[in-house]
């Protein structure tokens, strides 16, 4: 387990501040699903997929705060389960996002949904770790139980919506440059790797 942050308030919100910037805008299972559709589906449409992660996220991240880690030690098959769900449908979606071409009007093809995307961060393995980690190296004594707990789950917050919106930008203008149908599916393939990579590292870590 993460050792606690040792300072003052000051010092306590810098390096919290950090963690969520660093664990948000690095390429992860969200961000990956999140460049691919701003490339094939485009920035308006992928907004519904952005949306879901943000609530979705933040919602975990809270309920860990108020006591899931505690529920993963008392419950350590739940941990087991999510794992190996949240592994399987990494796979599945690195399937898709590997497979996709330009979506086509009349297709079906389309972008996760709010809800889709919603649910997913319950069963994400970065997610997971992310939401239970910060809570026990970032607690700050200061603010107390719930001022700690809606002060880490408002950084993500602040932090988060940017983060998702510069990948959903930059998939997007991939997908404006990459107007060839060969290098889209090219460049999707290599999300699809990327996402399936993402999930196979998770899984040994």
């Amino acid at each position: 387990m993460n050792e606690p942050v040792t300072g003052g308030l000051t010092e306590h919100i810098v390096a919290l501040a950090a963690y969520c910037i660093a664990t948000s805008i690095t390429p992860g299972p969200n961000n990956m699903i999140l460049a691919a559709s701003g490339a094939t589906f485009g920035f308006r449409r992928t907004l519904p997929n952005m949306a879901g992660i943000i609530v979705g996220f933040i919602g975990l991240v809270f309920l860990a705060g108020i006591g899931g880690e505690s529920l993963m030690r008392a419950v350590p098959l739940l941990a087991v389960v999510l794992k190996w769900a949240g592994m399987a449908y990494l796979l599945y979606l690195a399937w898709k996002i590997g497979t996709a071409g330009r979506a086509e009007a009349g297709t079906r093809s389309r972008p996760l949904s709010f809800w889709q995307a919603t649910a997913f961060q319950f069963i994400n393995p970065k997610g997971l770790a992310m939401a239970i980690s910060s809570h026990a190296t970032f607690r700050i004594p200061e603010l107390g139980e719930w001022g700690s707990i809606l002060t880490v789950t408002g950084m993500f917050l602040f932090v988060g919506m940017p983060c998702t919106l510069v990948w959903a930008l930059f998939g997007q203008g991939v997908g404006r440059w990459l107007r060839d149908d060969r290098r889209l599916r090219l460049f999707n393939a290599g999300l699809g790797l990327a996402t399936a990579a993402s999930a196979l590292l998770l899984l040994v870590s």
